[in-house]
């Protein structure tokens, strides 16, 4: 066992302490982390399964003697409509050719609108669209839907955020994973479209307690070296369940059985229980010393090394000047109470509706590119991976803040430009304009969940997130309509626009008005952030300089 040196009986922070005695990312860290990061993988896939469970099929008007289950193709009624392999429209004349798909009148038949549909079952068995008639004037059902799992998502922001800051980050991981197994296994049965809702909002509200608490527990566990991690391998983790629900999605054609195959794997993380502890780092903010020893002696344990006996004391908890801040309750209002707390609150709670709105819109929208929706998909989500690693390569090296910003500037721009284009711009120039967005709109969602933690103090900094997630989803809420319904309706220029508009405005708010967090210690109280870096003591800082120094030589 490697026996660390003597601090000299000198007070520190709770982050020198940390990488000090356990390292700023051991063996117990990278387990830790893993474990934390594998239910994500479920989160995503439920998050975008309406996509497949309410896939667009071919549909028509039955015609008077005919069955639901009758052959789509029919030679007694005329083609309406067709499109090419790039989703353009063509000529009907056209509809014998090779790679052109025609359609028949799909509301009305004769002038007079139909009551009855045949489905194109050729590809896809089953669909929630076909069970329920989400078709023609009910299409605001298919949106409405995917914005329920959203305001469940945005409930469980607002409780999981204040739940993990009071009683702990773990309790609140491990009932967000029950909820999710629970509603995601019963959804296969709803047997009407409303309770189908209610039990996606079910898995949308333990979406946060899964995924945001996971990101607070991984950034906790770590040295500020590598908080990065906490949101770029969680994001993904989150990418490669997006894939996984594609490939599914192609085997998988009946709406149910996908979603007890999606749901089933969360059983295996009941056992965390036993295996995810509760965050050190939180247990000690709350004085609870003996327990968080527990845990930290198991993980000094695990990375070789010891811990000194009552290694608390050692520890600054400000207690001179904000004596009650280790145990006090704070709630969201006290996110406005202090004019630089404020401002970065202000400014981070616009930013995530935007980031949120962006990045579900392209994701819903994926078969932009033309083509097979499967693959399409299967692609969007394989794009997040290559910006996450640029995310991972950058955001230490010049900054979280003009990661942040760069990523809502490209993203932005490359929407606004294709509006501006035109019909200048070709199937394979609209492809590469998708792509940049949707990887930039992923870069800055990671570098989102990085940066807004490192801006607000322990005491309310797991209260803070659950507020942004919170309000992160009236963006996927109104991507959802603009998306799914809106855009059908009316076109592209109405989700471009706004979009486009939206994510210029965010990237020059986070340069003028938030501060560089790269390479500082976590604040642990609110008198931290007023009083700013400048007043910081030169030895809570003196063991970073000394880190980069040593590594530079």
């Amino acid at each position: 066992m490697k026996v660390k040196p003597s601090t000299s009986g000198r007070k520190m922070k709770f982050d020198e302490f940390l990488f000090t005695y356990l390292g700023e990312m051991g063996k117990y860290q990278k387990i830790q982390f893993l474990l934390v990061c594998l239910p994500t993988i479920i989160v995503s896939m439920h998050a975008l399964s309406w996509t497949f469970a309410a896939i667009q099929v071919p549909y028509r008007c039955a015609l008077p003697n005919e069955l639901p289950d009758s052959p789509y193709v029919t030679n007694n009624l005329p083609f309406t409509t067709c499109k090419d392999a790039a989703d353009l429209d063509v000529p009907v004349s056209r509809a014998a050719e090779k790679g052109i798909i025609c359609n028949y009148e799909q509301c009305s038949l004769n002038g007079t609108s139909c009551n009855r549909r045949v489905f194109d079952k050729s590809t896809v068995k089953y669909t929630a669209i076909e069970r329920w008639d989400i078709t023609c004037d009910r299409n605001w059902i298919k949106a409405t839907i995917q914005a329920a799992y959203y305001v469940g998502q945005m409930a469980g922001s607002m409780i999981f955020g204040v739940l993990g800051d009071k009683i702990g980050r773990k309790k609140v991981f491990f009932l967000a994973i029950a909820i999710q197994l629970t509603c995601g296994l019963l959804i296969s049965l709803a047997p009407t479209w409303w309770l189908y809702a209610i039990l996606r909002a079910g898995t949308g509200f333990s979406h946060p307690g899964i995924f945001v608490i996971a990101v607070v527990i991984g950034m906790e566990l770590v040295g500020p070296k590598y908080r990065k991690l906490a949101s770029v391998i969680t994001g993904g983790f989150f990418a490669l369940g997006q894939i996984l629900l594609g490939v599914e999605a192609i085997f998988i054609t009946d709406y149910r059985w996908l979603h007890v195959l999606i749901a089933s794997p969360a059983i295996f993380f009941l056992s965390y229980w036993w295996i995810v502890p509760e965050s050190a780092r939180w247990l000690v903010s709350q004085k609870k010393y003996k327990e968080a020893d527990v845990v930290l002696q198991k993980a000094a344990r695990t990375n070789g090394v010891t811990l000194p006996e009552n290694w608390w004391d050692q520890l600054d908890t400000d207690d001179s000047s904000e004596s009650s801040a280790p145990t006090q309750k704070l709630g969201a209002a006290d996110l406005f109470k202090t004019p630089e707390l404020r401002k970065r609150t202000l400014v981070v709670f616009f930013l995530w509706p935007v980031v949120s709105m962006v990045y579900y819109g392209m994701a819903m929208k994926a078969n932009v590119l033309g083509g097979d929706l499967y693959l399409n998909f299967i692609f969007a989500a394989a794009v997040e991976i290559p910006a996450l690693i640029v995310v991972f390569l950058t955001i230490d090296r010049i900054g979280r803040r003009p990661v942040l910003a760069g990523g809502f500037f490209i993203a932005g721009a490359c929407l606004i430009l294709n509006w501006a284009m035109g019909e200048i711009a070709t199937p394979w120039i609209a492809v590469t304009q998708m792509m940049i967005t949707k990887g930039a709109i992923t870069g800055t969602y990671a570098s989102i969940y990085t940066y807004s933690p490192e801006l607000f103090p322990t005491m309310i900094r797991n209260t803070a997130m659950g507020c942004c997630s919170t309000i992160a989803r009236l963006g996927a809420i109104s991507a959802s309509y603009i998306a799914m319904w809106i855009v059908e309706q009316f076109g592209k220029v109405y989700m471009i626009i706004p979009f486009g508009v939206m994510a210029v405005s965010a990237g020059i708010l986070t340069l003028l008005f938030l501060p560089e967090t790269m390479g500082k210690p976590l604040p642990d109280t609110i008198l931290e952030i007023e009083e700013g870096d400048a007043n910081r003591s030169a030895q809570e800082l003196q063991p970073l300089g000394s880190s980069e120094e040593t590594k530079t030589a």
